[in-house]
């Protein structure tokens, strides 16, 4: 099983950029270890782990005689994940929003900013319904508010197995599981709005990357947020 929520770069990676760093150092954080696989077409894929230490802030409340009294404390929280990298193509995967830390790791890296991305759920299951002749077994969807209903409610749901088929609801999908035959492979997983992708039936990080090149990112995109700067990150 190989699953990530993505982060899209903003531009295209200079070539003398396109790497992962691996660093070892016990005294420096992040701690990265990093594998590295190249492709017949000199391009390469980059899987490991990283550590760090990310600082949070909690509130600690005590009730005293006068009152209620807090006080803002800050923490270092430890956070460890799995990434798989993709610099020639522009993203990177960490295996949970605990990890979008690495993001802005290698935002200084890279040269450019980069954003969790959103993927356009109805049209990738249009696409392995009509394009790959796949099949559907879980389907999330949200409809879009409408004046004549009498609750005025928007409504959204979860449906799996049986009851699941593209065209179940109506609106935009939000999530939408799937098994179809992609290059002679039997995949099946399921793919959120969120970003987040999971591929129950790969496990080498090279053919996940690839199959994502080629059935995922045509479907993703960015909502850049203006108040993110490279500057801040260096």
């Amino acid at each position: 099983m190989q699953r990530v929520i993505l982060g899209l770069a903003n531009d295209d990676v200079a070539d003398d950029r396109q790497h992962v760093p691996e660093q070892l150092d016990p005294a420096k954080r992040p701690a990265i270890e990093c594998s590295e696989v190249t492709y017949l077409d000199g391009a390469s894929l980059y899987h490991g782990k990283a550590y760090s230490h990310i600082d949070t802030v909690i509130e600690d409340v005590s009730v005293t005689e006068k009152g209620i009294v807090t006080e803002r404390l800050e923490e270092r929280e430890p956070q460890l994940t799995e990434f798989i990298a993709d610099p020639s193509n522009g993203w990177v995967g960490v295996d949970s929003s605990n990890g979008d830390w690495f993001y802005h790791t290698l935002m200084g890296v890279w040269g450019t900013s980069i954003h969790r991305c959103n993927i356009d759920v109805t049209a990738f299951a249009d696409h392995v319904t009509n394009q790959r002749e796949g099949k559907c077994w879980q389907v999330g969807y949200k409809d879009d508010l409408d004046d004549d209903d009498e609750d005025g409610q928007s409504k959204a749901g979860t449906v799996f197995h049986r009851d699941a088929h593209f065209g179940t609801g109506s609106g935009q999908y939000n999530q939408f599981g799937y098994s179809y035959l992609w290059d002679g492979v039997f995949m099946r997983g399921t793919v959120a709005q969120s970003g987040y992708v999971a591929e129950f039936n790969i496990d080498t990080p090279e053919v996940f990357a690839r199959w994502l090149g080629e059935e995922i990112l045509p479907f993703c995109s960015v909502d850049e947020s203006p108040q993110t700067r490279l500057e801040d990150v260096r």
